[in-house]
Protein backbone atom coordinates (compact mmCIF):
# COMPACT_ATOMS: atom_id res chain seq x y z
CA UNK A 1 0.00 0.00 0.00
CA UNK A 2 1.59 3.70 -1.14
CA UNK A 3 0.86 5.47 1.72
CA UNK A 4 3.05 8.89 1.32
CA UNK A 5 4.82 10.10 -2.03
CA UNK A 6 7.12 13.16 -2.06
CA UNK A 7 9.59 14.71 -4.69
CA UNK A 8 12.33 17.08 -3.31
CA UNK A 9 15.28 18.81 -4.73
CA UNK A 10 18.84 18.31 -3.78
CA UNK A 11 18.53 20.69 -1.50
CA UNK A 12 16.42 19.36 0.25
CA UNK A 13 13.43 21.64 -0.68
CA UNK A 14 10.10 19.74 -1.38
CA UNK A 15 8.27 20.14 -4.87
CA UNK A 16 5.51 17.59 -4.21
CA UNK A 17 3.97 15.35 -2.23
CA UNK A 18 0.79 13.54 -1.45
CA UNK A 19 -0.89 11.33 1.16
CA UNK A 20 -2.76 8.26 0.09
CA UNK A 21 -4.44 7.65 4.04
CA UNK A 22 -5.96 9.88 6.23
CA UNK A 23 -3.92 8.63 9.30
CA UNK A 24 -1.04 11.21 9.54
CA UNK A 25 2.22 9.35 11.44
CA UNK A 26 4.90 11.60 10.36
CA UNK A 27 5.44 15.14 10.26
CA UNK A 28 6.52 16.64 6.80
CA UNK A 29 9.27 18.59 7.81
CA UNK A 30 11.13 15.82 9.74
CA UNK A 31 10.74 13.44 6.87
CA UNK A 32 12.47 15.94 4.85
CA UNK A 33 15.18 16.30 6.47
CA UNK A 34 15.81 12.46 7.42
CA UNK A 35 15.26 11.81 3.89
CA UNK A 36 18.06 14.12 2.73
CA UNK A 37 20.46 12.86 5.59
CA UNK A 38 20.23 9.18 4.43
CA UNK A 39 20.96 10.03 0.96
CA UNK A 40 23.60 12.80 1.96
CA UNK A 41 25.31 9.93 4.33
CA UNK A 42 25.30 7.02 2.32
CA UNK A 43 26.51 8.67 -0.80
CA UNK A 44 29.57 10.33 1.74
CA UNK A 45 29.83 7.11 3.97
CA UNK A 46 28.74 4.28 1.99
CA UNK A 47 29.25 5.24 -2.11
CA UNK A 48 26.19 4.17 -2.68
CA UNK A 49 22.46 5.44 -1.63
CA UNK A 50 20.46 3.72 0.50
CA UNK A 51 17.25 2.60 -1.22
CA UNK A 52 15.26 1.92 1.90
CA UNK A 53 15.09 2.02 5.51
CA UNK A 54 12.86 0.10 7.64
CA UNK A 55 10.47 2.64 9.71
CA UNK A 56 8.52 0.04 12.22
CA UNK A 57 5.22 -0.57 12.38
CA UNK A 58 4.71 -2.32 9.25
CA UNK A 59 6.00 0.70 7.15
CA UNK A 60 9.22 1.23 5.18
CA UNK A 61 11.12 4.09 3.49
CA UNK A 62 11.78 3.58 -0.43
CA UNK A 63 14.18 6.29 -1.97
CA UNK A 64 14.74 7.00 -5.28
CA UNK A 65 16.88 9.33 -6.60
CA UNK A 66 17.63 10.89 -10.25
CA UNK A 67 21.08 12.48 -9.46
CA UNK A 68 21.26 13.84 -13.29
CA UNK A 69 18.76 16.02 -12.18
CA UNK A 70 19.21 16.48 -8.53
CA UNK A 71 15.68 15.29 -7.58
CA UNK A 72 15.02 12.67 -4.52
CA UNK A 73 11.79 10.53 -4.91
CA UNK A 74 10.11 8.98 -1.95
CA UNK A 75 7.44 6.83 -0.54
CA UNK A 76 6.33 5.26 2.31
CA UNK A 77 4.88 2.06 1.86
CA UNK A 78 3.75 -0.88 3.55
CA UNK A 79 6.48 -3.48 4.78
CA UNK A 80 5.24 -6.17 2.64
CA UNK A 81 5.01 -4.05 -0.58
CA UNK A 82 7.93 -5.39 -3.07
CA UNK A 83 10.92 -2.64 -3.18
CA UNK A 84 11.50 -2.79 -7.37
CA UNK A 85 7.80 -2.37 -8.01
CA UNK A 86 7.37 0.92 -5.77
CA UNK A 87 11.17 2.14 -6.60
CA UNK A 88 9.36 1.79 -10.38
CA UNK A 89 6.69 3.74 -9.93
CA UNK A 90 8.63 6.48 -8.36
CA UNK A 91 10.28 6.43 -11.59
CA UNK A 92 7.87 6.39 -13.45
CA UNK A 93 5.66 9.90 -11.85
CA UNK A 94 9.32 11.27 -11.57
CA UNK A 95 9.95 11.32 -15.29
CA UNK A 96 6.29 12.76 -16.18
CA UNK A 97 7.17 15.54 -13.21
CA UNK A 98 10.63 16.00 -15.14
CA UNK A 99 9.07 16.17 -18.54
CA UNK A 100 6.79 19.01 -17.17
CA UNK A 101 9.04 20.82 -14.79
CA UNK A 102 12.44 20.36 -16.18
CA UNK A 103 15.21 22.17 -15.70
CA UNK A 104 13.76 25.02 -13.37
CA UNK A 105 11.40 23.26 -11.21
CA UNK A 106 9.92 26.50 -9.52
CA UNK A 107 7.31 25.41 -6.71
CA UNK A 108 5.26 28.44 -8.21
CA UNK A 109 4.84 26.62 -11.94
CA UNK A 110 4.04 23.54 -10.29
CA UNK A 111 0.00 22.62 -10.94
CA UNK A 112 -0.92 20.22 -7.95
CA UNK A 113 -3.62 19.59 -9.97
CA UNK A 114 -1.84 18.17 -12.88
CA UNK A 115 0.65 16.12 -10.44
CA UNK A 116 -2.35 14.67 -8.99
CA UNK A 117 -3.56 12.99 -12.83
CA UNK A 118 -0.09 11.82 -13.24
CA UNK A 119 0.24 9.93 -10.27
CA UNK A 120 -3.28 8.26 -11.00
CA UNK A 121 -2.31 7.53 -14.08
CA UNK A 122 0.30 5.89 -13.05
CA UNK A 123 -1.10 4.15 -9.75
CA UNK A 124 -4.08 2.82 -12.71
CA UNK A 125 -1.65 0.42 -14.04
CA UNK A 126 0.28 -0.76 -10.81
CA UNK A 127 -2.42 -0.67 -8.39
CA UNK A 128 -4.86 -4.06 -7.62
CA UNK A 129 -8.71 -3.08 -7.11
CA UNK A 130 -10.46 -3.80 -3.75
CA UNK A 131 -9.83 -7.24 -2.10
CA UNK A 132 -14.12 -8.10 -2.52
CA UNK A 133 -13.68 -7.26 -6.20
CA UNK A 134 -9.98 -9.61 -6.49
CA UNK A 135 -11.94 -11.97 -5.27
CA UNK A 136 -14.81 -12.07 -7.53
CA UNK A 137 -13.02 -12.12 -9.96
CA UNK A 138 -10.99 -14.48 -9.36
CA UNK A 139 -14.15 -16.99 -8.74
CA UNK A 140 -15.23 -15.27 -12.05
CA UNK A 141 -12.59 -16.82 -14.64
CA UNK A 142 -11.87 -20.08 -12.31
CA UNK A 143 -15.16 -21.57 -11.81
CA UNK A 144 -15.71 -21.72 -15.59
CA UNK A 145 -12.60 -22.30 -16.23
CA UNK A 146 -12.81 -25.54 -13.58
CA UNK A 147 -15.68 -27.31 -15.29
CA UNK A 148 -13.62 -26.99 -18.40
CA UNK A 149 -10.60 -28.85 -16.85
CA UNK A 150 -12.76 -31.42 -15.22
CA UNK A 151 -14.06 -32.16 -18.40
CA UNK A 152 -10.50 -31.92 -20.34
CA UNK A 153 -9.11 -34.24 -17.54
CA UNK A 154 -11.96 -37.03 -18.25
CA UNK A 155 -11.64 -37.34 -21.89
CA UNK A 156 -7.35 -36.93 -21.38
CA UNK A 157 -7.13 -39.63 -19.16
CA UNK A 158 -9.84 -41.79 -21.42
CA UNK A 159 -7.93 -40.95 -24.29
CA UNK A 160 -4.67 -42.29 -23.00
CA UNK A 161 -6.06 -44.95 -21.57
CA UNK A 162 -7.12 -46.20 -24.85
CA UNK A 163 -4.33 -44.80 -27.14
CA UNK A 164 -1.98 -46.88 -25.19
CA UNK A 165 -4.28 -49.53 -24.33
CA UNK A 166 -3.15 -49.77 -20.61
CA UNK A 167 -5.76 -52.55 -19.82
CA UNK A 168 -3.82 -54.91 -21.17
CA UNK A 169 -1.72 -55.14 -18.23
CA UNK A 170 -2.72 -57.70 -15.59
CA UNK A 171 -0.01 -59.80 -14.75
CA UNK A 172 1.49 -59.18 -11.87
CA UNK A 173 5.14 -58.25 -13.30
CA UNK A 174 3.32 -55.77 -15.79
CA UNK A 175 1.24 -54.03 -13.15
CA UNK A 176 4.18 -53.12 -11.54
CA UNK A 177 6.75 -52.27 -14.54
CA UNK A 178 3.87 -50.59 -16.84
CA UNK A 179 0.80 -49.72 -15.75
CA UNK A 180 1.67 -48.01 -11.76
CA UNK A 181 4.24 -45.69 -13.65
CA UNK A 182 2.20 -45.24 -16.59
CA UNK A 183 -1.31 -44.50 -13.72
CA UNK A 184 1.47 -42.37 -11.31
CA UNK A 185 2.14 -40.40 -14.88
CA UNK A 186 -1.34 -39.99 -15.40
CA UNK A 187 -2.08 -38.50 -11.76
CA UNK A 188 0.33 -36.41 -11.72
CA UNK A 189 -0.01 -35.00 -15.23
CA UNK A 190 -4.29 -34.54 -14.03
CA UNK A 191 -2.94 -32.91 -10.63
CA UNK A 192 -0.92 -29.98 -12.74
CA UNK A 193 -3.87 -29.86 -15.25
CA UNK A 194 -6.19 -29.25 -12.70
CA UNK A 195 -4.79 -27.11 -10.25
CA UNK A 196 -2.46 -24.98 -11.64
CA UNK A 197 -3.67 -22.17 -13.74
CA UNK A 198 -6.66 -22.06 -11.00
CA UNK A 199 -4.15 -21.40 -8.20
CA UNK A 200 -1.75 -19.18 -10.10
CA UNK A 201 -5.05 -16.52 -10.57
CA UNK A 202 -5.86 -17.28 -6.62
CA UNK A 203 -2.63 -16.48 -6.03
CA UNK A 204 -2.12 -13.51 -8.40
CA UNK A 205 -5.30 -11.45 -7.52
CA UNK A 206 -5.59 -12.89 -3.66
CA UNK A 207 -5.62 -9.65 -1.15
CA UNK A 208 -3.56 -12.21 1.28
CA UNK A 209 -2.11 -15.08 1.96
CA UNK A 210 -4.76 -16.81 4.35
CA UNK A 211 -7.48 -15.86 1.47
CA UNK A 212 -5.68 -17.68 -1.21
CA UNK A 213 -5.02 -20.37 1.00
CA UNK A 214 -8.77 -20.57 1.30
CA UNK A 215 -9.41 -20.05 -2.16
CA UNK A 216 -7.66 -23.02 -3.34
CA UNK A 217 -9.37 -25.22 -0.45
CA UNK A 218 -12.53 -24.38 -1.52
CA UNK A 219 -11.95 -24.79 -5.25
CA UNK A 220 -10.27 -28.35 -4.35
CA UNK A 221 -14.04 -29.17 -2.95
CA UNK A 222 -15.51 -27.79 -5.62
CA UNK A 223 -13.47 -30.02 -8.05
CA UNK A 224 -14.19 -33.31 -6.40
CA UNK A 225 -17.81 -32.28 -6.41
CA UNK A 226 -17.79 -31.83 -10.33
CA UNK A 227 -16.37 -35.18 -10.54
CA UNK A 228 -18.47 -37.11 -8.46
CA UNK A 229 -21.17 -35.74 -10.41
CA UNK A 230 -19.50 -36.11 -13.84
CA UNK A 231 -19.52 -39.14 -16.05
CA UNK A 232 -16.55 -40.62 -14.68
CA UNK A 233 -16.98 -40.32 -10.83
CA UNK A 234 -14.39 -42.31 -9.89
CA UNK A 235 -12.00 -40.05 -11.32
CA UNK A 236 -12.29 -37.62 -7.84
CA UNK A 237 -10.71 -40.79 -6.50
CA UNK A 238 -7.62 -39.61 -8.23
CA UNK A 239 -7.22 -36.77 -6.24
CA UNK A 240 -8.11 -37.77 -3.05
CA UNK A 241 -5.81 -40.90 -3.42
CA UNK A 242 -3.55 -38.23 -4.17
CA UNK A 243 -4.41 -35.46 -1.73
CA UNK A 244 -0.95 -34.39 -0.31
CA UNK A 245 0.62 -34.69 -3.82
CA UNK A 246 -2.52 -31.95 -4.76
CA UNK A 247 -2.23 -29.98 -2.01
CA UNK A 248 1.76 -29.15 -2.40
CA UNK A 249 1.59 -28.41 -6.20
CA UNK A 250 -1.43 -26.04 -5.16
CA UNK A 251 0.37 -24.06 -2.56
CA UNK A 252 3.50 -24.45 -4.71
CA UNK A 253 1.27 -22.22 -7.58
CA UNK A 254 -0.35 -20.36 -5.09
CA UNK A 255 2.77 -18.76 -3.94
CA UNK A 256 4.24 -18.59 -7.55
CA UNK A 257 0.89 -16.40 -8.53
CA UNK A 258 1.43 -13.98 -4.78
CA UNK A 259 4.85 -13.70 -5.69
CA UNK A 260 4.32 -12.56 -9.25
CA UNK A 261 1.52 -9.84 -7.92
CA UNK A 262 3.41 -8.83 -6.01
CA UNK A 263 6.35 -8.10 -8.47
CA UNK A 264 3.97 -6.51 -10.81
CA UNK A 265 0.90 -4.61 -8.73
CA UNK A 266 0.67 -3.12 -5.87
CA UNK A 267 -1.98 -3.63 -3.53
CA UNK A 268 -4.40 -0.65 -1.96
Amino acid sequence: MLKSLYILDENGILLYSKEFIKEQQYDDNILIGFFTSITNFSREALGTAVKNVDLGENNKLILAPIEDEGLLGAAIVSSNDNNELVTKIIRNIMQEFIDAYSPDYDQEKIIIEEMEKVVQDVLRTKTIHSPIIRIMISWLINTPFTILLVFASINLTLFIYMAFDLTQYITTEELFSKFFPALILLSTGNIILLFLIPNLVFGFLSPSRNVAIVNSIVHLVVTIILFAYSSEPAFGYIILGHLPLTLIFSLFFLVIGMRSSSKRLLKK
